[in-house]
């Protein structure tokens, strides 16, 4: 079933006089922005889903994707090959065995093919993330081929062949279909990257966040809830501005504030 997310209200900015950096920040907000404009090729995806919103589609065959958030993907069906192109974000396939048309996943110049079997594809930028929640798959990059098998996953960037196989979480695994984000002591900068996914614009980083893992499960329609949750009980700031939502260690914010 489809689920759009409620619209997402920013939380307000504290109260306190602005840093200097965030002035800086506030001026350079729309070159974070334009920089990070999708390719053209995106915008004529066969499906896709706006920021906050995940959905199921049903193929012609039977097989059915579910589309994360801020996602789009092509389908190139034919009599010898089904063929899906993720052109960004991320997305849950559920595959109809068909062993006269191979299933294969195409992202970030890799494939992923399948013959029966329900894997995840994760593609931010250049980087793709694979796991197995039903099955096996063969992830192909850079001439190289790999299988893995359920509860596994990796890695592979576009040029390089993937990274060995690590164990994947099948009790966390594609959470966010059913409208959550579960984190088991993950660091910092990964949990930042995944919830950007889920707001509109961007999600910046300065400078290096501290050395912790976080844990917790946090659901999808309450974003600001999320940013609240790690303020409070993470070593971080978090400043927002239009479009843009800025991270940064505590303790390096507390030194460039006034009087810090």
């Amino acid at each position: 079933q489809t689920r759009t997310a409620e619209t997402f209200v920013p939380p307000a900015v504290k109260q306190r006089r602005p840093l200097r950096w965030v002035a800086a920040a506030a001026g350079l907000a729309a070159l974070a922005v334009s920089s990070l404009s999708d390719p053209v090729h995106v915008y004529f995806a066969d499906h896709s889903t706006a920021v906050g919103e995940r959905k199921l589609i049903t193929l012609e065959d039977g097989s059915q994707v579910w589309l994360n958030s801020a996602t789009a993907l092509s389908v190139h069906y034919t009599a010898g090959r089904r063929e899906i192109s993720l052109l960004k974000g991320e997305a849950l396939f559920q595959v109809n065995k068909d062993a006269s048309r191979p299933f294969v996943v195409q992202a970030a110049g890799g494939s992923v093919q399948a013959v029966g079997t329900r894997f995840d594809v994760d593609r931010q930028s250049q980087r793709v993330r694979v796991g197995v929640t039903e099955g096996e798959v063969k992830v192909s990059s850079a001439g190289q081929a790999v299988p893995l098998k359920i509860a596994q996953q990796l890695d592979f960037e576009e040029g390089s062949p993937p990274s060995a196989s690590h164990t994947l979480d099948l009790n966390t695994a594609a959470a966010w279909q059913r409208g959550k984000l579960i984190f088991n002591r993950r660091p910092l900068s990964e949990v930042f990257a995944d919830i950007e996914r889920y707001m509109p614009g961007s999600v910046v980083v300065a400078g290096q966040l501290p050395d912790t893992a976080v844990s917790g499960v946090f659901n999808l329609d309450d974003v600001p809830g999320m940013l609240s949750v790690l303020s409070r009980t993470q070593p971080v700031r978090i400043y927002q501005l239009p479009w843009l939502t800025v991270v940064m260690n505590a303790q390096s914010a507390d030194k460039v504030a006034p009087g810090g």
